[in-house]
């Protein structure tokens, strides 16, 4: 029974917003498996095993643990990992901006420069496209609600 599949319900507009998201974040987990962990996570929530989930805010943008991001500088690839609440290079703390002076020697944009990885078998995305999605977002339940107050007076 342990590696049987079971099937549960779940409703066909969730599931299209999962697979959406999923598609849009270049998450490149299967439908199955992120459903997995999220019930992992709800579990572990519910018996006190996990407190919060852990990342590194960064500006508009938060990195979950485990989230692998890349520099390139003259043809060679550095990469630092979000362990925890904190973004590592080299065994050290450090901030993105931090990371890319400490690697090009040189003021950079970092949100230019960075790319992010979120799970090991996603695609890497410019953080600046990340950036630009967590502004959007954060006005989207604003403009749902005007656009909805605005049918209503129609």
């Amino acid at each position: 029974m342990q590696n049987e599949a079971m099937v549960v319900s779940v409703n066909p507009k969730l599931y299209f917003e999962l697979a959406v998201q999923l598609h849009k974040t270049g998450d490149g987990n299967r439908l199955d498996e992120v459903v997995s962990e999220a019930l992992r996570d709800w579990l572990a929530a519910r018996s006190g095993g996990r407190q919060s989930p852990r990342g590194y805010q960064w500006k508009d943008v938060y990195l979950p643990d485990g989230t692998e991001l890349r520099l390139r500088h003259h043809g060679i690839e550095y990469y630092a990992e979000v362990r925890g609440d904190r973004l590592m290079y080299a065994g050290e703390a450090v901030s993105p901006r931090a990371w890319a002076l400490q690697v090009t020697g040189s003021v950079r944009n970092a949100w230019r420069d960075i790319w992010i990885r979120r799970g090991a078998r996603g695609l890497w995305v410019r953080a600046t496209l990340w950036r630009q999605q967590a502004k959007v977002e954060r006005w989207l339940p604003y403009t749902d609600r005007r656009s909805v107050a605005r049918r209503c007076t129609d």
